[in-house]
């Protein structure tokens, strides 16, 4: 037996990238080059659309002229095991996206991976909120699927940038690079650190609306705990009523970066999918990123709790 002095196998552990300016180009980059003929992909059925910013993991299948279908989701946007399977029995899939919303690993994901893996189809994991999540613990998102896609300008302050990781090598054919020198920038981060901001600040922010919550009410927790593993793009909360709106434009007003992602469901989800839009309804996500200090966590929630306060009091 002879153990070399270093590594010497360049295969071992070693998977194909690609950088481009979006996720959604490097998902485009994927379908383009899939092998095979069936150009059907299945969705969750949780896909936003904006005027500014089209429809991220929609856009390629579109522009391409594949067929979508979806399955659905719970209201912690986890998947619906039952409704993937049957949609995977009913027919074949090119593809089959899962998609890790705002940072946080997919309960069912194990499953979905062992039940996609059952019907022989390439399984994709959108982590366009996930890259500390998937880079930075012990959690297995992004090496469950064949091929993990990344959002890098959402989670880090650069204006463009986008990552696809191949797990699987028999699915790259012709892709290729299109921001090649996108890792250096991406490597200067500290990425831990990182990490461990955007956890303080989601677990500070959690606790202060919990006793908000306890008080004036008009909202729940979207997610009230986080996985160990877990780093958030956002703080997602479910605004009662139909207050939402108001409350959005409130906090915007006042200088308070919130969002709803996603209020306004692609066409192709249609009203079956009551689950979905009550999501899209009612959701509103509240910022946790690495700039923000525990004294901005205080002041965002402060302002929250007066906004909800007044929108209640009028719908009363």
């Amino acid at each position: 037996m002879t153990i070399s002095k270093g590594p010497s196998d360049p295969d071992q552990s070693h998977r194909l990238v690609y950088f481009y300016p979006s996720a959604r180009e490097g998902f485009g980059d994927l379908l383009s080059n899939l092998p095979g003929s069936e150009r059907r992909v299945l969705l969750p059925a949780f896909i936003g659309w904006s005027a500014n910013e089209g429809s991220g993991v929609f856009d390629p299948v579109e522009a391409l002229g594949w067929t979508a279908d979806f399955y659905r989701v719970d209201r912690t946007l986890a998947v619906n095991v039952d409704d993937l399977s049957r949609a995977l029995a009913e027919r074949a899939y090119g593809a089959v996206v899962l998609i890790h919303y705002f940072g946080r690993s997919d309960q069912q994901a194990i499953t979905v991976r062992d039940l996609v893996s059952a019907h022989a189809t390439p399984l994709v994991e959108d982590l366009a909120h996930g890259f500390f999540t998937a880079s930075t613990g012990q959690s297995a998102t992004g090496s469950l699927g064949d091929v993990a896609l990344y959002s890098l300008h959402k989670m880090l302050p650069i204006a463009r940038g986008g990552m696809a990781v191949y797990n699987n090598r028999n699915l790259v054919e012709g892709q290729a690079s299109t921001m090649p020198g996108l890792p250096a920038i991406v490597l200067s981060y500290d990425w831990k650190q990182i990490a461990a901001l955007r956890r303080r600040n989601f677990l500070y922010g959690s606790r202060l609306l919990n006793e908000l919550r306890s008080r004036v009410g008009g909202f729940d927790l979207a997610w009230p705990e986080l996985s160990p593993d877990d780093v958030p793009q956002t703080l997602p909360v479910y605004i009662s009523g139909e207050s939402r709106d108001a409350l959005y434009q409130e906090m915007n007003s006042a200088g308070f970066g919130v969002v709803s992602l996603y209020h306004t469901l692609i066409p192709s989800i249609g009203p079956e999918y009551e689950t979905s839009h009550w999501v899209a309804e009612h959701i509103l996500n509240l910022p946790v990123h690495q700039d923000m200090s525990l004294q901005d966590v205080e002041a965002l929630v402060a302002h929250f709790g007066v906004c909800i306060t007044a929108v209640c009091e009028r719908e009363s």
